[in-house]
This record gives structure tokens, C-alpha cells and sequence, in this order.
């Protein structure tokens, strides 16, 4: 229930001092003394979740910080993880694609895959769908930018999963 305390909160916004990456003259360089509750404030608002943003989601939910200096940086970190492919191209300020994404999640994680991702590896398409299917993710175009509010609540979930090994949901029943 909202109150009149409250109330104020609720228009004015939490936008981060970074702002948004896709408006025009908007740095792409993440602010090191962001701490992982700010990044996902500031994420949250986003339309769009860079690639930036996202790898650097990645390392903190892994390591529950980031160290790296450079989006190269990163990049080269969750590539010797197995966590991004060295096929990719990679562009700090463009949008994550829910591929990209998904495999990021699926590798960071090491969910365990049905038989087509066990026998076939993993990739983008195969990643996705088993996120959709755990309900980690919604059903959604593989190529779609991913918006800020379904980034945080897929790594909220990977989190979960990381922590207990098991879906949210499970945890949730065993809590009743």
C-alpha cells in the first residue's frame, strides 16, 4: 500500500548518475564504485542492456565483483571462462541480444541441459529455449535486445540457482 511518505519515491525515479547507454552523449565507460545494488537499479530503467552492462552482470554474479578496467577486459575474462564465444563480435555500447544472453546464463551457471544442448553443446537458440522452458527467462525472439527489468530478474534468478542449485521456484514450494 502506498502512503504519502512513500509516494514521492515512487515518481521521482532511481536513475543512476550514469544514465541511460542508449541516449546520445551517454558514457559507455561503467563507473567503478558502482556497487552490485546500484548497477542493478541503474540497469533496471534501461530500455536496452548493453554488452558492457551485461558482461559486467556476468562477473558479478560469478565473482560478486568486477575488477576488469576495460569491456575488452571482460570480454577476454568470460571467453577463458567458457562464458562467451570466441566467435562473437562484441561492441561495448550495443544492445545484448537474448541469445547472447541466454548462453552467457546457461554457461555461467552450468545448468544442466536437456539432450540437445548435453549431445549438440550449447548455442544461443538451444540456450534460450531451456531458459524459457525453467522459466528463467520469458518467450521472446532469440535476437531481441534484452530490456533492463527482464535482465535483472534473469540474473536474480541465476543468482538463486548459483547459491542453492536449485530453481526459484523449487525453493519457493520447499519454503511453504
Amino acid at each position: 500500500m502506498l502512503t504519502l511518505v512513500t509516494l514521492p519515491a515512487v515518481f521521482v525515479g532511481c536513475e543512476g548518475p550514469m544514465g541511460s547507454v542508449e541516449g546520445k552523449g551517454s558514457p559507455l565507460v561503467l563507473p567503478a564504485e558502482e556497487d552490485s545494488a546500484g548497477y542493478l537499479d541503474r540497469l533496471s530503467d534501461q530500455n536496452t542492456v548493453s554488452e558492457n552492462d551485461a558482461m559486467r552482470g556476468i562477473l558479478l554474479l560469478l565473482d560478486e565483483k568486477d575488477d576488469a578496467k576495460s569491456f575488452d577486459e571482460r570480454r577476454q575474462i568470460l571467453l577463458e571462462r567458457g562464458v562467451v564465444s570466441g566467435k562473437w563480435s562484441f561492441q561495448k555500447d550495443r544492445p545484448i541480444t537474448r541469445g547472447k544472453f541466454a548462453y552467457m546464463i546457461y554457461q555461467a551457471i552450468k545448468l544442466p541441459g536437456g539432450v540437445i544442448l548435453t549431445v549438440g553443446g550449447p548455442n544461443q537458440r538451444y540456450c534460450l529455449r531451456e531458459l524459457e522452458y525453467r522459466q528463467f527467462m520469458a518467450q521472446g525472439f532469440i535476437l531481441a535486445p534484452v530490456t533492463g527489468m527482464e535482465y535483472v530478474g534473469v540474473l536474480t534468478r541465476a543468482d538463486a540457482y548459483r547459491r542453492t542449485g536449485k530453481l526459484p521456484e523449487e525453493v519457493a514450494l520447499e519454503e511453504e
